[in-house]
């Protein structure tokens, strides 16, 4: 009887936290043997490109991290497969315009500070 709570408590932490890290492993394990050319992805780094090419026969991976810059990175680099599209540069020509209007506003609003700071004195 006095063995049942050590025996409660180690259920308990098979369930609650060493069988979810197992199943979890396995799939980042999964996802690393199943990387194709193509695949967009995020590496541990927190760094976002495309496989451009698998070595079957390492470990390692080619992966484009921008047009033209490809690096060797070994498979448990890779966190997770990025789903969506990347950006595109019309999208961010439009988020410059914005910016660049919201900074005409923010500098006209401190030439007013200085004037009005001007006047006080």
């Amino acid at each position: 009887m006095e063995f049942l709570p050590f025996i409660v408590i180690i259920v308990l932490f098979y369930f609650l936290l060493i069988r979810p890290q197992q199943k979890r492993a396995k799939q980042a394990r999964e996802l690393q043997l199943n990387l194709q050319p193509g695949d967009r992805v995020m590496l541990t780094a927190g760094v976002f490109g495309t496989v451009t090419e698998v070595e079957e026969t390492t470990t390692n991976i080619k992966v484009e991290i921008a047009d033209g810059v490809v690096v060797q990175v070994v498979r448990q680099a890779v966190a997770q497969k990025v789903t969506e599209a990347p950006a595109d540069e019309d999208d961010e020509a439009g988020d410059d315009t914005e910016l660049e209007a919201a900074a005409d506003e923010t500098s006209a609003d401190a030439e007013n500070v200085i004037v009005d700071l001007d006047k006080k004195d």
